[in-house]
């Protein structure tokens, strides 16, 4: 049995196939797009105090974000790939910022049941220890580096500025997320 289209249902369904990939492809570059766009605007010498440290907490709250809400929406190699963007913009030391983005997705990715269970706070914390510890990481290799004694305070200044920041991100991907998902249903 043969069944004949006219030309209008076969654009029609071709428009709908194309506008499809199109959200799916938009939802896999979305976050990663987001974090290299963030790195490169924080990297211009805008002379604002703690830049480089929120230029960390903004791009690991975003990788924790995506991996741990949506992680369809953060894929490996898209973060991978993003990663190694980010780290041309970073001042760190090379590579710090990529390892600990890496830990991020694999620490959401493996308690994501869990912490949804248990709420925002738990994630939060868990998402302060991973900003710790890419303090710790960077403060020790500047120890290192110096071969000498460093004050702790820009650690602290980070964890205070992570931690304190990462509240108004997430309500702002959630509101992103819901203006997508609206925008994905018309």
């Amino acid at each position: 049995m043969r069944f004949e289209h006219s030309g209008l249902d076969h654009d029609a369904l071709e428009g709908a196939r194309q506008r499809k990939l199109m959200v799916r492809v938009r939802r896999k570059l979305f976050p990663c797009i987001i974090m290299v766009v963030l790195a490169i605007i924080l990297s211009a010498p805008f002379r604002i105090l703690g830049q480089m440290e929120l230029q960390v907490a903004l791009v690991l709250g975003t990788v924790w974000f995506w991996s741990l809400y949506r992680p369809a929406f953060m894929p490996l190699v898209g973060l991978f790939c993003g990663g190694l963007v980010v780290e041309l913009f970073s001042v760190n030391p090379p590579g710090v910022l990529l390892f600990w983005m890496l830990v991020a997705y694999g620490v959401a990715h493996g308690c994501r049941v869990g912490l949804s269970r248990r709420g925002f706070l738990l994630a939060w914390s868990l998402y302060g220890l991973i900003v710790l510890g890419e303090a710790l990481t960077n403060w020790v290799l500047m120890v290192i580096r110096v071969r000498g004694a460093l004050s702790v305070y820009p650690i602290v200044f980070q964890e205070a500025l992570a931690v304190g920041s990462y509240p108004f991100l997430h309500i702002l991907y959630l509101w992103g997320l819901s203006v997508m998902e609206k925008h994905d249903r018309l």
